[in-house]
């Protein structure tokens, strides 16, 4: 194939998953929120269903505090259609953000047939458990906010980093405390992931490298936290035994994620911290809790993927935009490891983080053959 040949091949192929992304999305939606509508549980919702509760006034409801308090008081204040139910809190965000969804992927690069599948999934996953009352949602616009400073066409790396972690700082002032060591560790992995930019060549020894670095960095934090900041530090050693408590009547109670090694101090917890770690990124366990959890395990399974598969090839990826969004990602993931209590909440969350992860997944990067054309492609000019 010359280059001409190529040129047209490649540019008819992404004008087709283009349109095919185009006229899938939508139809994705009605399927979500019907699925809301009238097939999944209200179990599975029970986060939503609380802060609905909350915001209604609904005296059946114990009202609790902290975030739940300043996402109900949030959609309290904008429920100017005195809208009461989940269906329709669910339509009446679900439309224009999809619309937002779509906006952003037509921006990135078209997708091949693994990268449309695994963005219609998330679609899907928005419109089930993100684009509802919630605090997911919340999480959604800071996300998008950070997207929107990586996007900007002005300003270096260095600069956009500081004001996306600012971002991330401002979401734990006002809503979720834990965000401050997300926008910590986004600043660390910028750090580390410089450093590996420059060099030349890359190899499986400088992924595994560059995530003994990153776990070095968690200890490091907690280790000074536990000088500077006892009562906080004594909290997250406490975090995950305490969750148990707190999960009855949860749906995803059923899929908790507690601790393999007992013990106290801080290796104890840093060698918890690398088994959970394993297990979010790799879930194998929720796989064989049946044929429900698959969808889910096959989700997270393709995002360990991409993101092994960018940290493997850091250094040839030159596009600013993609460096900042692994760095944004993988700070969130880092900080999510000690603080997400079960796998559905932490499904739930990543998938919240999409106007940073598509630019992770939507690029020339994550491109992986399936079909001939695509394998024809890959082959390139002859």
């Amino acid at each position: 194939m010359d280059r001409r040949e190529y040129r047209t091949v490649r540019m008819a192929m992404d004008s087709r998953y283009r349109n095919l992304l185009l006229v899938s999305i939508l139809p994705v939606m009605l399927a979500a929120k019907l699925m809301v509508a009238y097939l999944l549980p209200p179990k599975y919702f029970y986060d939503n269903n609380r802060i609905l509760g909350m915001a209604n006034g609904d005296a059946r409801t114990e009202a609790w505090g902290g975030s739940y308090e300043v996402a109900a008081g949030l959609f309290r204040s904008v429920n100017v259609l005195g809208l009461t139910g989940m269906v329709e809190w669910s339509l009446l965000l679900g439309v224009p953000l999809t619309f937002v969804t779509l906006a952003l992927v037509l921006r990135a690069d078209a997708p091949d047939t693994l990268q449309l599948l695994f963005t219609l999934a998330s679609v899907g996953l928005l419109n089930i458990y993100i684009f509802t009352i919630g605090k997911d949602v919340i999480q959604f616009m800071f996300f998008l906010a950070v997207y929107l400073v990586i996007a900007m066409p002005f300003g270096g790396p260095t600069l956009k980093i500081v004001l996306a972690a600012a971002i991330l700082m401002g979401e734990s002032r006002v809503f979720r405390p834990y965000y401050v060591l997300i926008a910590v560790l986004v600043i660390a992995v910028y750090v580390t992931l410089t450093l590996f930019r420059s060099r030349r060549a890359l190899h499986a020894g400088s992924v595994a490298m560059i995530i003994v670095l990153m776990v070095a960095e968690i200890w490091l934090i907690l280790a000074v936290a536990s000088r500077v900041m006892p009562a906080e530090y004594q909290q997250v050693m406490t975090l995950r035994s305490g969750y148990g408590s707190v999960m009855e009547g949860n749906a995803d109670s059923s899929t908790f994620i507690a601790n393999r090694v007992s013990g106290e101090g801080l290796p104890t917890f840093m060698l918890n911290y690398v088994i959970n770690a394993v297990r979010m990124m790799v879930p194998v366990e929720l796989a064989m809790r049946g044929a429900y959890y698959l969808p889910f395990f096959v989700f997270q399974t393709m995002v360990t993927v991409y993101l092994v598969n960018l940290l493997r090839q850091i250094n040839r990826i030159n596009d600013p935009a993609l460096t900042l969004a692994l760095c944004v990602f993988l700070g969130y993931a880092l900080a999510s490891f000690i603080f997400e209590p079960d796998f559905g909440s932490w499904t739930r969350h990543e998938a919240a983080t999409f106007p940073i992860l598509h630019l992770l997944v939507l690029n020339h990067f994550q491109r992986i053959p399936l079909t001939a054309e695509e394998r024809m492609l890959k082959r390139g000019v002859a």
